[in-house]
């Protein structure tokens, strides 16, 4: 009986050791075609935003810096009222000063700049995609200052004349500016230190834009 159980077990056990490591072997496939994949979207995600040597230099850094210039030139004139309640808020953007200046004096000055870095910066295959990401951001956040500007003019037509409506008039340029300087000081101090930030409500749509071209331009 031991002779016909040892028998038995020579014969089925290397069968069943077969059978279990090709078990293993199949189960693992999957595990091993999902790293895989997970490994090419991060790479290929990398590739997306940064050069072929994978290294940010000073002057993808600083181009990827200015164009968050656009929307806070812009947003200034909602910080009026931060202004003159909180002087040290006015003495943290007069450097802005000149430039501003020279923004909201020479003619077609805006548009020009908003071209100059859409075309210029976001549309330029020959510069990386981590600078053309953060100009993408910056325009797209410019672009959403016309939303608070149409609404502000279409629902303050004279808001000196009710002091709710001033007190509400004064809030939304308020969280304006505040929104879009959080936003400005945080894709610039982020692009400074070679790393992409993702603001809200613009980071998703410059995403879709920058993938739905294959990392080109819009």
């Amino acid at each position: 009986t031991l002779r016909m159980a040892s028998a038995m077990q020579s014969k089925w056990c290397p069968c069943l050791a077969n059978h279990r490591q090709g078990g293993v072997r199949t189960a693992a496939a999957p595990l091993r075609s999902r790293a895989v994949s997970r490994a090419h979207t991060v790479r290929t995600s990398a590739n997306l935003f940064d050069k072929g040597t994978g290294e940010r230099d000073a002057a993808d850094r600083v181009m990827a810096t200015l164009p968050y210039l656009l929307p806070l030139l812009d947003v200034l004139p909602f910080g009026k009222f931060l202004f003159m309640q909180y002087p040290f808020v006015a003495r943290a953007m007069a450097p802005l000063g000149p430039i501003a200046g020279l923004y909201n004096t020479v003619p077609f000055a805006p548009f020009i700049a908003f071209l100059a870095v859409y075309f210029g910066i976001v549309n330029n295959q020959n510069l990386s995609g981590f600078t053309r990401f953060n100009a993408l951001q910056a325009v797209l956040l410019d672009v959403l200052l016309i939303i608070p500007q149409v609404l502000i003019t279409s629902l303050f037509h004279n808001p000196g004349g009710d002091p709710l409506a001033l007190q509400a008039f004064i809030t939304v340029n308020n969280t304006i500016f505040l929104y879009v300087t959080i936003n400005v000081a945080y894709g610039m101090g982020s692009s400074i230190v070679g790393q992409s930030a993702r603001l809200p409500l613009v980071a998703e749509a410059a995403d879709a834009q920058m993938h739905g071209r294959g990392g080109g331009g819009m």
